[in-house]
């Protein structure tokens, strides 16, 4: 008889132990049990954007001619190209947390399997319809690399500049070549050219005579091009840091990596504040339900020798720790709860 009761009352235990919420922590590498789902918590990752831009600066063939023949000042006598910063943004980007992966156990008195995660398997919210926001990494792709080639428009030059004898003898029919244009353009607006032309056709005249204008013109003053790239650092302090060199910058070469030192360095911070560590009496008491971060603000800073360039403030939920709500509340069916992107609690209904 004592037996049978035994019995009976394993059963019930297990039964019991089946049906409530069960959370497990598991270990990096380590396999899922079956009849268990799988979430991570996030951590952040700052994501440093340098926008860099490429100046090129091209001679013209008449550099030398420019002042005599046309009375051009500005002009670029000497193939150049240096870079220089256009700007620095910082963002942040939340990525799985390895040491922070769960399995909840699938039963079906409880709600806590019934997680929504985004594609990287972070969870978003338990027991909801609402959609899981996807968050987009456009803002941080690098830009594509542009051509750098320059070249000259050679292609308007009349007959007699191309059969010239002599460089000064091209430089000078060019340059009559330009006035003519001017003249040209001249006698279209002030109504001195006799030809009747509607408004459209006017302007696509005008709009001619400025782009071979302008061709012809760069033979003599040069052409500057601008190139912008992008390049893209991603940081993931564990603690606290205060000024580590993300990258280096040279007018010469641009960014560069942050070991080659052949430019100065582009520092990065980060200042969280001190944050209690949790009691132990309050893990014990709620180990077995969904997991959520408590996680503390931190001032990001990025600057260079002359100073701060760019600033935010973020939440970096491993510079605190993971606690859990507690397992009894999830056997209730209506239960339901959103976390944010940094796997805090959002609300609780």
């Amino acid at each position: 008889m004592n037996k049978i009761l035994l019995s009976v009352l394993l059963a019930a235990c297990t039964a019991t132990a089946v049906a409530q919420t069960n959370v497990v922590p598991l270990e990096k590498g380590s396999a899922v049990p079956q009849n268990h789902v799988v979430y991570f918590l996030p951590r952040t990752e700052i994501v440093v954007s340098v926008e860099q831009q490429k100046v090129i600066r091209r001679a013209g063939r008449f550099a030398n001619y420019a002042k005599r023949f046309l009375s051009l000042n500005d002009v670029v006598i000497k193939d150049t190209s240096f870079y220089r910063i256009a700007k620095i943004d910082i963002a942040d980007r939340q990525i799985p947390d390895s040491t922070k992966r769960y399995a909840v156990s699938i039963t079906p008195k409880s709600v806590a399997y019934k997680i929504k995660t985004d594609k990287q398997g972070i969870i978003r919210s338990v027991n909801t319809d609402i959609a899981v926001e996807t968050v987009s990494d456009s803002a941080v792709r690098g830009l594509s690399s542009a051509d750098t080639t320059s070249t000259f428009d050679y292609s308007l030059l009349e007959q007699a500049a191309l059969e010239a004898t002599s460089e000064e003898k091209t430089a000078q029919l060019v340059a009559r070549q330009i006035l003519d244009i001017r003249e040209s353009r001249a006698d279209l607006l002030s109504g001195e050219d006799k030809g009747e032309f509607d408004v459209n056709s006017l302007n696509k005249m005008l709009e001619k005579l400025d782009a071979a204008e302008r061709s012809l013109t760069e033979l003599f003053a040069g052409k500057t091009q601008y190139y912008t790239e992008r390049k893209i650092f991603r940081i993931v302090p564990q603690q606290s840091i205060t000024d580590e060199v993300v990258c280096r910058f040279s007018p010469r070469l641009g960014v560069v990596d942050k070991d080659d030192y052949a430019g100065e360095p582009i520092y990065i911070s980060v200042k969280s504040a001190d944050m209690p560590a949790p009691s132990t009496a309050e893990s014990k008491s709620k180990k077995n339900g969904i997991y959520y971060n408590i996680a503390p603000e931190a001032t990001v800073v990025v600057s260079a020798l002359s100073g701060k360039i760019s600033e935010g403030k973020y939440l970096f939920p491993q510079f605190g720790y993971a606690t859990a709500f507690p397992a009894k509340m999830f056997d209730k069916p209506t239960t339901s709860v959103v976390l944010t992107k940094y796997g805090t609690i959002d609300y609780i209904k």
